[in-house]
């Protein structure tokens, strides 16, 4: 049955081939984006050991004869026990800075992102250290201890500066050793199915199935 003069007729669209590509097709690995599986486990291990040792030293109870009372003026203990000259003022210091600085550099681990910006990574890092270094405060006072909001300004600088001196360069050496890296090529003689993150890239044209209008007189 012919069509009617001036009428346009488009032939249905074929699904697409289901078999394997043809004429020199190539099977190339995509470049990862992440971190592998192993490495980030890893991570969530020591930061799971990392707190479970931090919980364990704050609920320690330890006999002091005497204490200041709660400080929530930023920076006043440092004032304080710097201009007293106290021998120890330098390793509270240290030791207040290096409880959180390992969150800086094993959370973004945990999240495993190699192309992350790295300012709202180093927002995530500064937030979570935050949080952590709240509750730890807050964990503290259940132990005896008063609450010193320095505590937290500390552990929030030592996240920080562990986040920024470590992640950003680690970051950009992976993704430089993940560029220089040879793809993987895999032949019309590997099934597709059995070699992960690959992606067909045919030699010649794009298959497809194309839309083609017909005019008939």
């Amino acid at each position: 049955m012919r069509s009617a003069p001036g009428t346009v007729r488009i032939p249905e669209r074929e699904p697409a081939p289901t078999a394997r590509p043809e004429g020199g097709a190539q099977l190339r690995a995509r470049p990862r984006t992440s971190l592998p599986l192993a490495v980030r486990s890893a991570a969530l291990l020591l930061l799971t050991l990392h707190v479970a040792l931090l919980g364990w030293l704050m609920l320690r109870q330890v006999p002091t004869a005497w204490a200041y009372d709660a400080n929530l003026t930023p920076f006043a203990t440092l004032h304080r026990a710097f201009s007293s000259g106290s021998s120890a003022a330098l390793g509270q210091t240290l030791t207040a800075v290096g409880q959180t600085a390992p969150l800086g550099v094993l959370l973004p681990l945990i999240g495993g992102r190699l192309r992350a910006a790295w300012f709202p990574s180093f927002l995530q890092a500064i937030g979570s250290s935050a949080l952590f270094a709240t509750g730890l405060e807050v964990l503290e006072t259940s132990a005896g201890r008063v609450l010193n909001v320095d505590d937290v300004l500390l552990g929030v600088i030592g996240a920080a500066l562990a986040h920024l001196l470590v992640v950003p360069a680690t970051r950009a050496a992976l993704r430089r050793g993940r560029a220089a890296a040879p793809s993987r090529v895999v032949r019309l003689g590997a099934d597709p199915e059995t070699v992960p993150d690959t992606r067909v890239v045919p030699t010649g044209e794009t298959p497809g199935a194309r839309i083609g209008i017909q005019a008939e007189a």
